[in-house]
C-alpha cells in the first residue's frame, strides 16, 4: 500500500472520530428589544409584544440604549432585533444606524414598530443618510413627508387576515409618514392611497426577507376602563410577528399544553386568612375565611391540585396569629393535593419602597398600621425620614405587618421556617408567591432561587368583555438582571372586584378569559389564582366554585405551581438544534416538555427516527409533541402526513392524551411500559399500531381493553400522587 493510500486512510479516520456525527444548526429564538431606559415591564413591547412573541417560541433580550450596543452579529441564537421608540434616544445616529446596518448584514432580522428612531427636530429624522442606507436594507424608504390629517385616503387591506377586525382604521386614520416598500420580495399589507393625487400613497405595513415595519397608530389603539389604559392590537400580531421573523422554521416550546392536554393548576395567596367570613351559613360562628376555602373549595375537589402560600405573619402568635390560625393551616396544608408555598413573611405591599434596605424609611408610616409595630429607639427616630414617601399603586402602607423592622431574609428564609414547622413528613414549602406589586428587584429573586424555590405572580393577563384585546395577555415572565420572574397567566378576584370593593361575583368572569386564551388559538394554560378572602362573602364563593367546576369540566391535565414554574423556566433556557430536514434536537429544556409546530396538520411525528418522543396530537392546525422527560436530548423528526383528517398510524404505540404525566416510556417487541403520575383518576388514550386485544397491567391490577379502531383508551385509579408503573401487552 503507497503513501497516498495511507495518507487517505488517515485523514479518513480523522473525521471519523474529530468530527460530528451531524452537522447541527442552532435555530434561534432570541429577539434583541431595544428600550430607552426606564421600567421594562411598563413598556409597550412588554405589556403589548412579548406574548405573541412568546406564543411563536422567541425569547426577548431587553437592552437600555444608556448602555453600549450589544453585539450580536456573531450570535448564533439571536433571530432579529425588535424597536418600538417613542421618544428621542441617548445616542449618536451614526453609532446606532451603523449598529443596525452591521446587524442585517449579519443577516438579522429589523422590525420597525413606529418611528425608526433618533427623532430630529419635529417629523424628521436626525442623520437622514445613514437611516436611508439602513432602511434600504429592509427595502423601505420613509420619508420627510407627514400626512397630518388623512380624511381623503383610502386604506387597501392586502392581507386581510392580517387584521383581527375588518378595516379597523376607516374611522381612526392616525397621521403617518409617507413610506414606500421598494422590494419586490416584500409584501406590502397595507396601503393608504389617496384619492385626488394630492399626496404620495403611503406603506403603512410591510414584511419581508429581513424583517418588518408597522407605522406609529396603525399597530394598535389604547383607550381607558377603570382609569387604566387598555391597548388592543388592531393587527394580528401572531401573523405579523411570523412574518416579519419568519418563524415557520422554528418548533415552538409550548407552555400550556401537556401529555396532548390543556395544563391546568391552581394557586391561593394567603391574604384574609384569619378574616371571620359573612357568608350566612356561617353567621354568628366566628369561622375564619381560611377554614371556609379549605372546606368549601379544596377538600370537595382532591383531583385538583392548589398551591396554598401562606402570609407566615398570620399563623405566627408574635405577629397576627389568632385562636385557629395554625390548626387550620396545618389542616390545610396535609391535605394531598395541596402544595406548600410561602405569600412572604409580612407581606410587602410596594417592594420599590424596599429595594434600598433602609428599614428607618417606613417610621413614618408606622402610625399608620392597624396591627402591632415595633417600637423605634431614639437613634433611630433621629436617622428616619420627617416626612412619609410617596407609595406606588396607591398603597397606605409598604406592607400588610410591621411588627419587626423589615428584613428580606425573615420574608424568604424566616416565612419558610415558620410554615415548614406546620407540614406533615415529606412535604416542603416549594413555591414563593409575590405578594402587592410583585416587582421584586433582581437580589430578591436571586434569593429565592438560592432558597431552591419556584416564583410566581405578576401579569394580571384578562380577555374579556373589559379587557377584549390578545394586548391584555401579559407574556410568560419578565427579566429581573440575570433573573426571572414567573407570571401567573390569569388574573385574581382582586382585580375583577375592583380591589375587593364591589361586585364580589365578579370572579365569574374569568371564565371568559380561559375560554379566549383556547379559541381559536391556545395561549395560556388553565390557572384559577385567587385569595383566601374569597370565602369572605357568598358571591365570592360562589364565583369560585363556579370557575373550579369549570375547569374540571374541561380535558386538563392538572399540575402543581412549582412544575408550572419549572415549565415556564426551560421555555426561556431551551436550545433546538436543527440536525436534518425536518429533525431537531432538544436540549436544555428543564420541565417543559412540550414541542408546537404550527401550520402542521400535513406533517406528523416520524417515530422510526425520533427519539425521547412519547405522544402527539392535532389542534387548531398545530401538532403538539410530547417528550419523554426521562431523555435529556430528544430527537424530533417529522414526516409527511396525507391523512390529516385522521390520527396518523404508526409503527409503534404513541400517546394522544392523558390527564397524568407520562415518562420513562421503553418500547418493547409486544408493548410499552411507562411509568405515570397524576391527580385523580388517569384517564388517558393511546395509538395503538393495530387494533386487537391488550393486557393493560397497572402494579398488581390487570385489565383486558379491546381496541377495534387502533385507539386504546383506559383508567388509572386514583393513586394518592404516587407514582405508577403500566405495561401494555398485545394479547
Amino acid at each position: 500500500m503507497n503513501r497516498y493510500i495511507y495518507f487517505c486512510l488517515f485523514i479518513g479516520w480523522c473525521f471519523t472520530f474529530a468530527s460530528p456525527a451531524r452537522a447541527e444548526e442552532e435555530v434561534p429564538r432570541t429577539i434583541i428589544a431595544l428600550y430607552n431606559g426606564g421600567n421594562i415591564q411598563e413598556s409597550y413591547i412588554h405589556t403589548v409584544a412579548e406574548m405573541p412573541l412568546n406564543h411563536l417560541g422567541l425569547v426577548v433580550e431587553y437592552h437600555d440604549l444608556h448602555e453600549p450596543l450589544p453585539d450580536i452579529a456573531g450570535r448564533k441564537d439571536v433571530r432579529g432585533v425588535l424597536t418600538w421608540f417613542l421618544a428621542p434616544l441617548p445616542m449618536e445616529p451614526k453609532t446606532y444606524f451603523n449598529w443596525a446596518i452591521d446587524a442585517l448584514t449579519a443577516g438579522k432580522k429589523f422590525v420597525i414598530l413606529g418611528a425608526p428612531g433618533l427623532f430630529g427636530d419635529k417629523h424628521r429624522y436626525t442623520d437622514p443618510v445613514l437611516q436611508a442606507k439602513f432602511l434600504a436594507l429592509l427595502g423601505i424608504k420613509i420619508t420627510d413627508q407627514w400626512i397630518d390629517r388623512p380624511f381623503d385616503v383610502e386604506y387597501l387591506y392586502k392581507s386581510p387576515q392580517l387584521f383581527l377586525t375588518q378595516k379597523p382604521y376607516e374611522w381612526l386614520r392616525p397621521p403617518y409618514a409617507v413610506a414606500h416598500s421598494f422590494d419586490e420580495t416584500n409584501s406590502v399589507h397595507l396601503k393608504a392611497a389617496n384619492k385626488n393625487k394630492s399626496t404620495q400613497d403611503s406603506d403603512l405595513i410591510v414584511t419581508g426577507p429581513h424583517g418588518g415595519y408597522a407605522a406609529d397608530g396603525y399597530i394598535f389603539r389604547t383607550d381607558t376602563a377603570n382609569g387604566e389604559e387598555v391597548a388592543q392590537w388592531l393587527v394580528n400580531p401572531f401573523e405579523f410577528f411570523r412574518l416579519a421573523f419568519d418563524t415557520d422554521d422554528l418548533p415552538k416550546p409550548d407552555t400550556t399544553t401537556v401529555a396532548g392536554r390543556r395544563m391546568y393548576y391552581s394557586s391561593i395567596d394567603g391574604d384574609g386568612w384569619n378574616s371571620v367570613t359573612q357568608i350566612e351559613e356561617y353567621r354568628g360562628k366566628g369561622v375564619l375565611c381560611s377554614q371556609v376555602i379549605m372546606d368549601k373549595a379544596i377538600k370537595p375537589f382532591p383531583d385538583m391540585p392548589v398551591l396554598m402560600a401562606v402570609i407566615a405573619a398570620d399563623i405566627d402568635p408574635d405577629w397576627a396569629a389568632v385562636k385557629d390560625s395554625r390548626a387550620i393551616a396545618q389542616e390545610f396544608l396535609a391535605l394531598p393535593q395541596v402544595e406548600a408555598g410561602t405569600h412572604t413573611y409580612s407581606h410587602p405591599f410596594d417592594w420599590q419602597f424596599f429595594e434600598k434596605g433602609d428599614w428607618r424609611q417606613e417610621i413614618p408610616f408606622l402610625p399608620l398600621y392597624k396591627t402591632r409595630t415595633w417600637t423605634p429607639a431614639p437613634a433611630d427616630m433621629e436617622k428616619a425620614p420627617k416626612s412619609r414617601a410617596r407609595l406606588s399603586q396607591g398603597f397606605m402602607v409598604p406592607r400588610a405587618y410591621a411588627r419587626e423592622p423589615f428584613n428580606i431574609h425573615k420574608e424568604i428564609e424566616g416565612s419558610v421556617s415558620e410554615i415548614s414547622a406546620l407540614l406533615p413528613p415529606g412535604k416542603k414549602v416549594e413555591v414563593l408567591a409575590w405578594p402587592g406589586s410583585c416587582t421584586p428587584w433582581e437580589d430578591v429573586v436571586r434569593m429565592v432561587r438560592e432558597a431552591h424555590l419556584r416564583n410566581i405572580n405578576g401579569g394580571d393577563s384578562r380577555f374579556d368583555a373589559e379587557y377584549p384585546s390578545y394586548a391584555s395577555e401579559e407574556p410568560i415572565g419578565r427579566r429581573v438582571g440575570k433573573e426571572r420572574q414567573i407570571y401567573n397567566p390569569t388574573s385574581n378576584e382582586d382585580i375583577y372586584t375592583n380591589q375587593w370593593s364591589e361586585n364580589f361575583n365578579a370572579f365569574e368572569y374569568l371564565k371568559a378569559t380561559l375560554k379566549n386564551s383556547e379559541t381559536p388559538i391556545r395561549l395560556k394554560p388553565i390557572s384559577i389564582y385567587y385569595h383566601i378572602y374569597s370565602g369572605e362573602k357568598e358571591a365570592s364563593l360562589k364565583a369560585l366554585i363556579d370557575n373550579i367546576s369549570y375547569a374540571r369540566s374541561q380535558e386538563i391535565a392538572p399540575v402543581t405551581v412549582g412544575h408550572y414554574s419549572d415549565i415556564a423556566d426551560g421555555f426561556y433556557t431551551v436550545a433546538i438544534d436543527k440536525i436534518g430536514p425536518d429533525k431537531w434536537q432538544i436540549d436544555n429544556r428543564g420541565a417543559l416538555q412540550t414541542i408546537r409546530f404550527d401550520h402542521a396538520t400535513l406533517k406528523s411525528v416520524d417515530f422510526e427516527h425520533s427519539s425521547g418522543v412519547v405522544g402527539q396530537r392535532y389542534l387548531q392546525g398545530s401538532l403538539y409533541v410530547y417528550l419523554d422527560a426521562d431523555v435529556n436530548r430528544p430527537i424530533i423528526a417529522l414526516a409527511d402526513n396525507e391523512l390529516f383528517d385522521q390520527l396518523p398510524p404508526a409503527s409503534v404505540p404513541y400517546l394522544i392524551s392523558s390527564r397524568w404525566l407520562v415518562s420513562g416510556l421503553h418500547t418493547h417487541k409486544n408493548g410499552i411500559d411507562f411509568a405515570a403520575e397524576g391527580f385523580g383518576s388517569g384517564e388517558m388514550k393511546w395509538r395503538v399500531p393495530a387494533a386487537g386485544t391488550f393486557h393493560v397491567m397497572m402494579d398488581k391490577q390487570t385489565q383486558d381493553i379491546e381496541s377495534s379502531d387502533g385507539i386504546l383508551s383506559f383508567k388509572i385509579p386514583p393513586h394518592g400522587q404516587h407514582p405508577v408503573r403500566v405495561s401494555i401487552r398485545r394479547s
